[in-house]
């Protein structure tokens, strides 16, 4: 059956169905031995020989959906030039298994690995707002106001950082924070918790949306349930914390006009005054700058600049830029 081939690598585990399509513009998906770049292409995995980076792909008879307790010192990747010990080797080798998103190197706990690319943007990507919980050791015993600020947000090196939920586990010397957030930025709960005074010396992911790593120790792994699956792509937003979120401001409300004839009525420039009378511009304040133009207003309603100049008059016996000041008068020496 012919299908689109970004929708047959990401079943293959090679990447989204975005990121399918990258890999399609860099040229280096090649279907029966010819270079394939434009998106919307067709093929028959059954039939096709479909190869990325000279590696032909094989789509799984089943998706395979893995959590795994990350020990401390592994590497979230499926081959490090490096040499070190990967994830890989942690669980059974499936044809397209990969991980869903990343943890550093000194974290430890819940990832989840996966064949299925469809499924891994989904929980992944900021915009469904999967939760995801972490418990982070920290120097010294945050405040409420803290805690406060977390929730509020802090910007670190341009970057809007903010925690869905925090909370005191426990609390002596340091203390262990419950932090829940849905982004999953790099390095986002260190640099979040640095911000704020409160370095992490130790921190592990335990719950991804409504999959925990209860019952496994370090290095062990499962197979998700049906309805571990369903949850993850069902997954809500995670509940904002009660009393920290910033109140919001009271807007002072805009005065209703007054009728004409009321106290403390005003007419609007050019508009008749209760006697019939045409009421006047209203004057700049004394701090107005001298530079800026200045308008009037006609009998007729309409606006025209004055001139500048203290030698026009827009009105005899005015002057539109002030009243004058006598010269100063020269100071006279004293008398010895």
């Amino acid at each position: 059956m012919q299908e689109r081939l970004q929708k047959i690598l990401a079943r293959a585990g090679v990447a989204s169905r975005r990121g399918a399509e990258q890999v399609m513009a860099e040229g280096r998906v090649m279907v029966n031995g010819v270079t394939v770049r434009e998106l919307g292409s067709k093929a028959d995995i059954t039939t096709d020989d479909v190869r990325v980076d000279g590696v032909r792909i094989r789509v799984p008879d089943r998706p395979v959906y893995l959590v795994l307790n990350k020990p401390k010192g592994t590497v979230t990747t499926r081959h490090d030039p490096e040499g070190r010990a990967t994830v890989m080797g942690l669980v059974p080798s499936v044809a397209g298994l990969f991980p869903v998103g990343r943890l550093d190197v000194t974290t430890e706990g819940l990832l989840i690995l996966t064949n299925d690319g469809a499924f891994a943007e989904r929980v992944s990507h900021p915009r469904y707002e999967v939760p995801r919980v972490y418990e982070a050791k920290v120097h010294r015993v945050p405040d409420a106001e803290t805690l406060a600020r977390l929730h509020r947000g802090v910007r670190v090196e341009g970057e809007r950082l903010v925690a869905d939920r925090v909370r005191v586990l426990e609390a002596g010397n340091n203390a262990w924070l419950e932090v829940t957030l849905h982004e999953g930025k790099r390095h986002e709960v260190k640099r979040l918790l640095e911000a704020v005074g409160h370095p992490v010396s130790k921190l592990r992911r335990v719950a991804f949306g409504p999959v925990t790593i209860r019952g496994l120790e370090p290095g062990q792994f499962r197979e998700l349930s049906p309805q571990e699956v369903k949850g993850l792509l069902e997954a809500r937003p995670a509940p904002r914390a009660e009393g920290l979120s910033r109140p919001a401001i009271p807007r002072r409300p805009r005065p209703r006009p007054r009728p004409p004839g009321a106290k403390g009525h005003r007419p609007a420039p050019g508009a008749p005054g209760p006697e019939g009378k045409t009421a006047h511009p209203r004057r700049p304040h004394a701090g107005a700058r001298r530079d800026q133009p200045r308008t009037r207003t006609d009998q007729a309603g309409a606006r025209a600049e004055l001139p500048r100049t203290r030698g026009d008059r827009s009105r005899p016996g005015r002057d539109p830029l002030g009243p004058r000041r006598p010269p100063a008068r020269p100071r006279r020496n004293p008398r010895h």
